[in-house]
């Protein structure tokens, strides 16, 4: 159970450009989705419960998202047999749709906006975002906020401006403790339920959760940029154990963990942490040298030597997945010493300057 605190802030000198909000929108709200991904699927679903609920804020819903054949809320929007629009052309949303929509709604949905399509809709569109802004700016907070190892997650509701991501005004934020051991998917199902009661809140009065909002601080930003493949391989020689843990719990849900053996790929499954200092020590003897893979009896995984110590993993995909056993009698007991590469990882060149102080 996550205890949960909210963070109000307010500002007395925010401009907006004329006739972009109205002032005069009567509820219940016109609303337009813009999602892709699980995330936005959280979110979208609260929406729609809001709007089959016949006292809710929400008179309208319709959604806009991205071709692609694993779009979570392509499929969700059919099953809930919302009309859909298909990312960029939204003609059809702003001139032919049934309704004149009132404000915007966007959730981990990865595409710049327009000014001239933020400011079709008087309230504006709002962004979820699943970080602490501006910590954590970007495509992939929940990644990094796991893997930088923060103590503290959040939300935050904000104001989308054009051309640019995640720099609007805050209209509202709430922040929670981590666990120690929390996963991607946990964190990410954790913000969504925070986003979504965030968003009951705003749509209440939008009008005066905009007026309350407050600019984003230029100190302490942070990016979580895009991941690409390199960002799932240790670097056997600068990662630590933690590191390695905490890349862990926040990419397994998407991904295993990678190496490699002679410049082909190896995927890492079933992470164990050595606490036994026996065992330590006597790996220790054996060698310092990292990347070093060292089969364990006791332990029934590969141990791999890393920039601190020593990390386990109790099965490997090496041509075929196989457990720790199996590849000692297959490929580590064949070599005098089994070294795996070490590859460079590009998340850590974003984390180790932001990450916070324990």
């Amino acid at each position: 159970m996550f205890i949960f605190y909210v963070r109000w802030t307010t500002s007395r000198h925010l401009r907006f450009p004329k006739c972009s909000h109205s002032t005069s929108i009567v509820k219940p709200l016109n609303v337009a989705f813009f999602g892709s991904d699980i995330f936005s699927m959280h979110i979208l679903e609260h929406l729609y419960k809001l709007f089959a609920n016949g006292k809710s804020p929400i008179k309208h819903l319709e959604v806009v998202t991205t071709i692609s054949t694993s779009n979570t809320v392509m499929h969700g929007a059919e099953k809930l047999k919302l009309t859909t629009h298909i990312w960029p052309n939204t003609d059809a949303l702003l001139s032919k749709s049934s309704v004149q929509f009132d404000i915007g709604i966007l959730a981990s949905f990865g595409q710049l906006l327009p000014k001239k399509l933020i400011e079709c809709f008087p309230l504006g569109i709002i962004n979820v975002h699943p970080s602490l802004l501006p910590r954590w700016r970007g495509s992939s907070p929940l990644i990094y906020t796991i893997a930088s190892g923060d103590q503290i997650g959040g939300v935050s509701i904000m104001d989308i401006r054009p051309k640019h991501f995640d720099i609007g005004p805050i209209l509202m934020q709430q922040s929670f403790p981590l666990s120690n051991n929390i996963k991607m998917l946990e964190l990410l199902e954790t913000t969504a339920n925070v986003g979504c009661s965030l968003l009951n809140t705003v749509l209440e009065d939008p009008i005066k959760a905009r007026q309350n909002s407050q600019e984003q601080s230029s100190l302490d930003v942070a990016y979580a940029h895009k991941l690409n493949k390199h960002a799932f391989y240790i670097d056997w020689f600068n990662q630590t154990v933690e590191d390695i843990e905490r890349l862990y719990r926040a990419l397994n849900d998407i991904a295993n963990l990678r190496t490699s053996f002679r410049q082909k790929p190896v995927r890492l499954k079933l992470l164990t942490l050595i606490h036994d200092q026996n065992i330590i020590d006597n790996l220790n003897v054996i060698s310092s040298q990292p990347g070093t893979a060292i089969y364990n009896r006791t332990l029934e995984c590969v141990c791999i030597r890393c920039k601190n110590g020593w990390i386990g993993f109790q099965k490997i995909a090496y041509r075929k997945s196989m457990y720790a056993r199996d590849f000692q009698n297959g490929y580590i007991s064949k070599i005098d010493r089994f070294i795996f590469d070490s590859i460079h990882n590009p998340l850590f060149d974003h984390i180790y300057d932001r990450r916070l102080p324990s």
